[in-house]
C-alpha cells in the first residue's frame, strides 16, 4: 500500500507542472502556500476508523422466553477478545485507497495554523409491517399466502471530529508539511421492535387455548444496542500544490489512543457492556485530494 500512495504522489508530480501556472522566485510560495482566512475541503481515501460499520445487527440481543443467552456471536468462545471486525478496527495492513473515508474542512485562522472538522450521519428508518395470516385449507388449490412481518427499526451511525495543525514552510513552495492532533467521537445504535409476528407460545397451563398465547405475552418486543467511543490521535502530514488551489497530500497519527464501548440492551434486564482500548503507532496513511479557495 506504501508503494501505491508513493508512486500516485511521484506521477501527479510529473503531471504537475504541465497544469500549474510557471512562476518564479519568492512570489511563487506567496501564491501555493495557504493563507488566513482560506477554506479547504478535501477527500479522504482509505480506512480511517473514524466510523463504525454500518450493519449493526450483532448489537441486538438474540434469546426468547425459554432459552438463549446475550452477548456478541464471538461471546463465550477463544476469539471472544477480538473486537476489532465489530468496531471497525483495521490492522496495519488492511487500507483500501478505493475507500472513500469523508469529507475534511479547514479554515486557517493565519497562515501556519489551521482548524479543522470532520462530520458524518447515516440514519435508517424502517416502520414495521404486522403479519398477516394465510388460508391453506379453505379452498387448497387456492391458497391465501400469509404476509411475513417486518420489525420497525431504527439505526443510526455517527461521528464527529476537530483538529487543529501547524504547518511549515519549506524550501519548494509546492511542498507544505504540517504536525497537529485530532479528537473525535463516534457512535452507533440499533432499535428494533417486533409488530405482531403470529407466533406463539404454550406453556402448558391455558387449557383454553390449545395454540398458547402470543409470544410478546412471555418476551418483550423491542431490543436495542449500542456502541460509542472516543479517540485522539497525534497527526503528521505533507500537502502537495498541483496548481493554485488544487492540493494532493498524505496524512498519518504517529500515535493515536481510541476508547470503545459496545452495550447490548435487553428490555427488563441489565444492560451487557464491554469495554475496549486500542492503541496505534504509525497508523497507515491516507490519500487525500483537495481545493483550496
Amino acid at each position: 500500500m506504501i508503494r501505491k500512495l508513493c508512486t500516485i504522489l511521484l506521477l501527479a508530480a510529473f503531471v504537475a507542472p504541465t497544469w500549474a501556472q510557471q512562476t518564479r522566485g519568492d512570489k511563487e510560495g506567496v501564491v501555493f502556500a495557504p493563507r488566513k482566512g482560506q477554506w479547504q475541503v478535501s477527500l479522504v481515501l482509505g480506512n480511517s476508523g473514524q466510523s463504525y460499520n454500518d450493519n449493526a445487527s450483532y448489537l441486538l440481543p438474540k434469546y426468547t422466553n425459554t432459552e438463549g443467552s446475550i452477548g456478541l456471536p464471538n461471546g463465550g468462545t477463544d476469539e471472544s477478545g477480538n473486537l476489532n471486525g465489530y468496531l471497525n478496527i483495521s490492522g496495519l495492513n488492511d487500507n483500501s485507497l478505493i475507500n472513500i473515508a469523508g469529507l475534511q474542512a479547514k479554515y486557517f485562522v493565519s497562515d501556519c495554523w489551521d482548524i479543522n472538522f470532520s462530520l458524518g450521519m447515516n440514519i435508517s428508518i424502517t416502520p414495521k409491517k404486522d403479519y398477516i395470516e394465510g388460508d391453506y385449507e379453505s379452498v387448497p388449490d387456492m391458497i391465501i399466502p400469509a404476509q411475513k412481518y417486518v420489525n420497525a427499526q431504527v439505526t443510526n451511525n455517527w461521528y464527529v471530529s476537530v483538529g487543529s495543525n501547524r504547518y511549515f514552510k519549506t524550501s519548494n513552495p509546492r511542498i507544505h508539511p504540517y504536525i497537529g492532533a485530532v479528537a473525535g467521537f463516534q457512535m452507533a445504535r440499533i432499535e428494533t421492535t417486533e409488530p405482531y409476528t403470529g407466533k406463539t407460545y404454550n406453556d402448558g397451563e391455558d387449557e383454553d387455548s390449545e395454540e398458547g398465547l402470543p409470544e410478546h405475552v412471555y418476551l418483550a418486543a423491542g431490543k436495542a444496542g449500542q456502541m460509542f467511543g472516543i479517540k485522539g490521535a497525534a497527526v503528521a502530514g505533507l500537502e502537495y500544490c498541483l496548481a493554485k488551489g488544487m492540493i494532493v497530500g498524505l496524512e498519518l497519527q504517529p500515535v493515536a489512543y481510541r476508547y470503545d464501548v459496545i452495550q447490548i440492551c435487553p428490555k427488563g434486564f441489565d444492560k451487557y457492556s464491554i469495554g475496549h482500548h486500542n492503541i496505534k503507532l504509525f497508523d497507515m496513511p491516507v490519500l487525500k485530494f483537495g481545493f483550496r479557495f
